[in-house]
C-alpha cells in the first residue's frame, strides 16, 4: 500500500502524542465504555474518524530490554508487499494509543478496529499502585484473558496487521493477548506499535510472538507520549521499512 500524502500523516501523528502529553492524569479511554460502532471493522475507504485525542495518559512499567527504537532482533521488514490489505487494530485504556492509530487508519486508508473489553476498565481498575486493582491482577497472571466485544469480520482478507498497546509493567494488556488468541494470523504480517511513557517495549514483542507464533512479525515502533523531534522521521521510516509506503 504506497500512502499518498506521507507527511500529512506523519503531523497528524505527532500533534495527536503532543496533545496527549500536554494533558496529565490517569483517565480511562472516553470510548472504553462504547460498544457500538467502535466494536465493528471501520471501512475508511468510506467512511474516517477524525476525533481528536483526549486528556490521560497509558500506564507503563519501566521496560525490561535495553533502550531502543525498536527491536532489531525481533523485527523482520515486510517490503515490497504495496497494495496489501492493511488493518489497525487497537487497545486503548486513556485515548493516547488511540490518537496514534486512528491518525494511522486516515492516512493510510486502512480499516480500524478497537479492542473493547467486555468490561470497561474504570479509574480504578486502572490503579496500578494498588496490587488488588483489576489491571494489578491480571497483569500478575499469565493465562489472564478478558473478554472482548465485537469480532473483526473476514479476517481472511487482511494481510498485515498493525497492532496498538501501551506499556503495561512492560508488557502487553491481557485484552491484546485475549484477540490475538481469537483469530489465526498464520502468513499475516504483525506490526506493533507500542505507546509508553518511558519504558519503550519491555517484553511486549516476545509475548506478541509467542501468541501468535506463526505470524511474521514486523519492525515495531515505540512511541513516546511526548512525542519529540525525532517522531516525524521515526514514523515514516517504520512505515518505509515495512513496506506500507514506498
Amino acid at each position: 500500500m504506497k500512502m499518498k500524502k506521507i507527511g500529512s500523516i506523519v503531523l497528524a501523528v505527532g500533534m495527536a502524542l503532543s496533545l496527549a502529553a500536554c494533558t496529565g492524569g490517569r483517565k480511562p479511554d472516553e470510548n472504553s465504555s462504547d460498544t457500538g460502532a467502535s466494536q465493528n471493522v471501520a471501512d475508511h475507504s468510506q467512511t474516517q474518524d477524525n476525533s481528536a485525542a483526549s486528556s490521560g495518559s497509558e500506564k507503563e512499567q519501566p521496560a525490561e530490554t535495553p533502550d531502543s527504537k525498536t527491536d532489531a532482533s525481533q523485527a523482520e521488514p515486510v517490503n515490497g508487499q504495496p497494495g496489501s490489505k492493511v488493518l489497525v487494530v487497537y487497545f486503548s485504556a486513556t485515548n493516547n494509543t488511540e490518537s496514534v492509530a486512528q491518525k494511522l487508519a486516515d492516512g493510510l486508508g486502512a480499516d480500524i478496529y478497537e479492542i473493547v473489553p467486555m468490561q470497561p476498565y474504570t479509574d480504578e481498575d486502572l490503579d496500578y499502585g494498588n496490587s488488588k486493582s483489576r489491571s494489578s491482577v491480571e497483569m500478575d497472571d499469565p493465562g489472564a484473558r478478558p473478554e472482548i466485544s465485537g469480532t473483526v469480520e473476514n479476517m481472511d482478507q487482511y494481510e498485515v496487521v498493525l497492532i496498538g498497546y501501551p506499556n503495561w509493567w512492560a508488557s502487553i494488556p491481557m485484552p491484546i493477548a485475549s484477540f490475538l488468541e481469537e483469530y489465526d494470523f498464520t502468513g499475516k504480517t504483525i506490526i506493533p506499535f507500542c505507546s509508553h511513557g518511558g519504558g519503550r517495549f519491555g517484553q511486549s514483542l516476545t509475548a506478541i510472538s509467542k501468541l501468535a507464533p506463526d505470524a511474521v512479525m514486523g519492525e515495531a515502533l515505540s512511541v513516546h507520549y511526548s512525542g519529540g523531534s525525532g517522531l516525524f522521521d521515526d514514523v515514516e521510516d517504520w512505515l518505509r521499512a515495512n513496506g506500507i509506503i514506498e
